[in-house]
């Protein structure tokens, strides 16, 4: 296995997880915080960048705390989510240099696909990068996190990773790492941890590459889910 990753696996018991400050269910599993924390400290990462804004940001940042000119950027793009992360944030002591940003869900084109991306500031993740970790652990409500993937990989340093929550899901989170698989081919090395939590895959970064094409009938029918789901977000009224 990855050194990094057993270390992280071996460590990870060790990482407290205060009952006082978890906020329960809408949250990251416990074991996969535990995981995360004890990954980034195995990786010495200082720049993270998480989709999906909550205790995982706490639990990153206070790894990242010490070191010289680190920087978490935590986005989401629920208004609620983001602010309660951002209140458990300034409310823990933390001093890490943790910036929260809020981005509507928009449809975009995405290696010939249509899928549901974060309404971003052109080059701001480019601009922001290189980071060491990315986190994917929204959007909310099963819209799909496809797209993030194809979103940051430019902005991962090579020899840094992505980690997908919830990677036991075959209709969704599996299929993602497929696709990404197919189109990165050997610039990437994803790692199925399926027993803890609902299932993390982390996804080493060897080189920079361009995505190779999905096959047109995958392209069309994940595009035909996006219609989907961006009638399914309008209809809940949270965008």
């Amino acid at each position: 296995m990855n050194p990094y990753i057993a270390a992280a696996v071996a460590e990870m018991d060790k990482v407290p997880v205060s009952r006082l400050e978890y906020p329960g269910s809408w949250a990251l599993d416990p074991a996969s915080c535990r995981f995360l924390a004890a990954f980034v400290r195995a990786l010495g990462a200082t720049r993270i960048l998480e989709f999906g804004s909550g205790f995982s940001t706490l639990m990153m940042a206070r790894e990242i705390a010490a070191v010289q000119d680190n920087y978490l950027l935590s986005i989401d793009d629920s208004p609620r989510y983001s602010a309660m992360a951002k209140e458990a944030f300034d409310g823990s002591g933390c001093q890490a240099r943790v910036e929260f940003r809020v981005a509507p869900l928009r449809p975009k084109f995405a290696n010939s696909k249509l899928l549901l991306s974060y309404s971003l500031p052109e080059g701001l993740i480019g601009a922001l990068g290189p980071f060491d970790l990315v986190l994917i652990d929204a959007p909310h409500h099963d819209y799909g996190r496809e797209a993030v993937f194809y979103d940051v990989f430019q902005a991962v340093a090579p020899g840094g990773y992505i980690v997908l929550d919830d990677a036991n899901r075959e209709g969704m989170e599996k299929k993602y790492v497929r696709s990404w698989d197919a189109a990165y081919g050997q610039a990437i090395q994803p790692v199925l941890l399926e027993g803890i939590g609902n299932g993390l895959c982390v996804i080493e970064k060897f080189s920079d590459a361009s995505p190779a094409a999905p096959p047109f009938a995958d392209a069309v029918l994940t595009s035909l889910k996006t219609v989907r789901n961006l009638t399914r977000l309008l209809l809940r009224g949270e965008h």
